[in-house]
């Protein structure tokens, strides 16, 4: 059985873009093992920062998740500090689902920068010409 990976993310971009950055990081470090990128949950980030809302989406991931699986959050931090930020959502994730593998992850500050800082990587891929730099 693969090892399923089910996202938590903020935004429509994210729901496409996500599964797709996993691939390009699970093919790079070739782990060997089957991995099973599940659709995203998504939550605008207001959100998943009011009470409850963050462990609801942990609990729909959760259905998802087989017995060797991981959910993983990913939202921008837009001006939160991340090292504060961050420590409290895996907090209120672990209360939500303590029988998950969760990890959370903050983009500072926008998830999408990283795609304009490795636009080279891309170059040729998908709808990207070659001129991409």
């Amino acid at each position: 059985m693969p090892f399923r990976i089910v996202p938590v993310v903020e935004g429509h971009g994210e729901v496409r873009a996500v599964p797709e950055l996993f691939r390009r990081i699970i093919a790079e470090l070739n782990l060997g093992v089957p991995i099973d990128i599940r659709y995203p949950v998504r939550q605008s980030r207001d959100k998943l920062l009011k009470d409850g809302e963050l462990e609801r989406a942990v609990r729909i991931a959760a259905k998802e998740v087989a017995e060797e699986g991981a959910i993983l959050i990913l939202i921008d931090s837009e001006g939160d500090c991340p090292a504060q930020l961050g420590p409290a959502l895996l907090a209120r994730a672990r209360t939500a689902r303590t029988d998950q593998r969760i990890s959370v992850v903050l983009a500072h500050q926008e998830f999408e920068a990283w795609f304009l800082a490795s636009a080279s990587s891309l170059k040729g891929q998908r709808a990207l010409g070659d001129e991409t730099t």
